[in-house]
């Protein structure tokens, strides 16, 4: 067993995501556990603010540059974290690619201080060839770093959230005597949204059905244009950012939750959306259904006759969206923070004792 530990997070935190989340559950769950934690995250992004409201004064937010990977500012601010810090533990790209810049001037005994952890199934070999240690959100993610970076010893760790605070949340919205079906991710390509519009554009206008997407990003103004040309725009609401204290609340305000994403490591939101009670339909991504298993409706990635068909299903069957709700709240019990946390810990331990 190894004591209390200095421990540091470090995060390029450019927007706010699921990665994001997952390094503030861990923090703040290392913290409580009496670990005095620091969290590094960039001064190009708007995440310390919202860390800092996250921690309250348990842990210590500071911005590093982080700014590119030649950035010879936060290579010294890493060198200076070896000696500094037990545990180095990165989880972005500028903070994988400085931090391993600066392990090469440090002896190889203390390199086992610094870990990296996988949120993706995403990695460019050259970024990772000075690490040898990573924490994986998933067996899917855990694969993919298996196979294309061999050297690196790999720990799979499920992310994990505080389920109780599903509980006792008001809804976001106002209650309505439409059926919601919500979708809380960053506005990217691979995340689907464009197939989840067209999906939704196959129910009868006729029927009281609303699409609600919360979630910010650069396709907004192409997702709005979708809308309209779909004939759907006002039957589809577009919140915006939600802040991550709103998470819960958001999907309090649903009656379904989609999650129509190309790709993904393991779901965050996923999560949320299972604690917060809620039908889910996806489509096949490995991850999510590694977090899914059988409790909600799965379609093949890319099949928007299926994604309508399984939200009309649950829509309009009530019995059956009322099964698969209690079976995907049950399923997101065995994901939790603390069970997140002691597994981390158990992999430090492992690193600084070279078992």
């Amino acid at each position: 067993m190894i004591g209390l530990l200095k421990i540091l997070q470090a995060i390029d935190g450019r927007t706010w995501g699921g990665a994001e989340a997952v390094v503030a559950s861990l923090a703040s769950g290392l913290a409580e556990k009496g670990h005095q934690v620091t969290v590094w995250t960039s001064k190009k992004g708007g995440c310390k603010k919202i860390f800092k409201e996250r921690f309250k004064d348990k842990v210590v937010v500071s911005e590093v540059p982080l700014l590119n990977d030649g950035d010879l500012v936060s290579m010294m601010y890493f060198y200076t974290a070896f000696k500094k810090f037990d545990i180095i533990h990165v989880h972005s790209s500028y903070a994988t690619i400085l931090s391993g810049r600066s392990a090469l001037f440090v002896p190889r005994q203390t390199r086992r201080k610094i870990v990296c952890h996988f949120h993706r199934p995403v990695g460019n070999p050259k970024h990772y060839k000075n690490h040898f240690q990573g924490i994986c959100v998933s067996k899917t993610v855990e694969k993919f770093v298996k196979t294309n970076l061999p050297w690196i010893h790999t720990w799979c760790v499920h992310n994990g959230i505080e389920i109780e605070a599903s509980n006792g949340n008001q809804p976001l919205l106002e209650s309505s005597d439409k059926i919601r079906i919500g979708y809380l991710a960053r506005l990217s390509e691979k995340k689907g949204h464009e197939d989840l519009l067209k999906a939704f554009a196959k129910f009868d206008p006729k029927r009281e059905v609303e699409l609600v997407l919360g979630g910010e990003g650069k396709r907004l103004p192409f997702l709005k244009q979708l809308a309209q040309d779909l004939g759907v725009a006002e039957r589809v609401r577009f919140l915006g950012f939600v802040p991550p204290e709103l998470a819960f609340s958001f999907w309090k305000s649903m009656d379904i939750a989609c999650f129509p994403t190309y790709t993904e490591g393991f779901g965050i939101s996923l999560l949320e959306a299972m604690a917060s009670n809620l039908a889910i339909v996806a489509y096949d991504d490995p991850a999510l259904e590694e977090t899914l298993k059988d409790e909600g409706i799965v379609v093949p990635t890319g099949d928007i006759d299926g994604l309508y068909s399984a939200l009309e299903t649950l829509a309009f069957n009530p019995d059956v969206r009322s099964h698969y709700s209690a079976c995907a709240a049950a399923r997101s019990r065995i994901f939790t923070k603390d069970h997140m946390v002691e597994r981390i810990i158990h992999v430090y331990e492992e690193m600084l004792t070279g078992q």
